[in-house]
């Protein structure tokens, strides 16, 4: 059985939005969907994604340059979709241990993902989709490089918490239209600049401004539905965060592990649903 949110749940809510941006686009305007900052750590509560999820995007042919499909996106109409690859530059891992997260929430490691890699240096690739004639850009998927050989089969990345009511957790919420990866280190580091730590709350907010403007400087499209940054955060390891636009926005995201032939892991990919699996190809 296949677990997924509705895409046109997701593109319903952001119609209005992107249909006023195209609207002033033209009279030379530009509208940004506004972020929120949420400056309390909390328990993230159930996932909305229940047990073992599948990808809605095909991950094998996503991070393919130049990969083309048609897709009747909600109140648009059947748009033709190109996608285009952005490196993001490396990810420092220092202790191996991964966090998928928003990042304008404070982040929490107990939220990590289960399995853990080599500490090391490993590049960040974004699938992003050109839609056409609506001239929107989104990124659609988010992949951390770990090896050069493609991967075979896909398994959901299982989080260390569990949901209340003790069952697997696979993913992970967004609520200011942001995703990430970061080290456990990054983001214990990041923590304490929120609430209880040492920074107080005016220096997450501070450090989230920085991180916002980093993301304006990479815009891949007219407004923030597809930008990234690349921040530093220790400068004493190099230890950083990759941050990127989450698809249509906010949402619950999960990751999958992809294995090569020899059943070695070669990459991390969390999907943010921009496409079913059954889009016309």
């Amino acid at each position: 059985m296949r677990h997924r949110i509705s895409i046109r749940s997701i593109a319903g809510a952001f119609a209005f939005l992107t249909t006023l941006a195209l609207l002033l686009g033209a009279c030379g305007t530009k509208v940004s969907v506004p972020r929120k900052v949420i400056l309390k750590g909390e328990d993230r509560g159930k996932s909305e994604r229940p047990g073992k999820p599948e990808p809605f995007t095909e991950l094998d042919r996503i991070f393919v340059d130049g990969y083309s499909l048609k897709y009747n996106l909600p109140n648009y109409g059947v748009q033709d979709v190109t996608i285009s690859l952005q490196q993001a530059g490396d990810l420092v891992l220092t202790s191996g241990e991964l966090l998928p997260w928003d990042l304008l929430i404070v982040p929490d490691a107990r939220y990590s993902l289960k399995r853990t890699v080599t500490p090391g240096r490993y590049p960040v690739v974004l699938a992003v989709a050109n839609f056409r004639p609506s001239g929107d850009t989104r990124i659609a998927c988010a992949k951390l490089q770990f090896g050069a050989k493609p991967p075979v089969r896909w398994e959901a990345a299982l989080v260390k918490q569990s949901n209340p009511d003790a069952s697997d957790r696979f993913s992970y919420g967004v609520d200011s239209g942001t995703g990430s990866f970061m080290d456990t280190d990054v983001a214990r580091q990041v923590a304490k600049l929120g609430p209880g730590g040492s920074g107080g709350q005016n220096t997450f907010e501070q450090f989230c401004n920085r991180v916002l403007a980093a993301m304006d400087e990479h815009r891949l499209g007219g407004s923030t539905s597809g930008d990234w940054a690349n921040v530093e955060v220790n400068h004493q390891t190099g230890a950083n965060v990759i941050i990127f636009s989450s698809g249509w926005g906010d949402g619950d995201y999960a990751s999958f592990w992809g294995y090569d032939e020899s059943g070695n892991v070669v990459c991390l990919v969390t999907d943010f649903a921009l496409f079913e699996m059954a889009a016309e190809h």
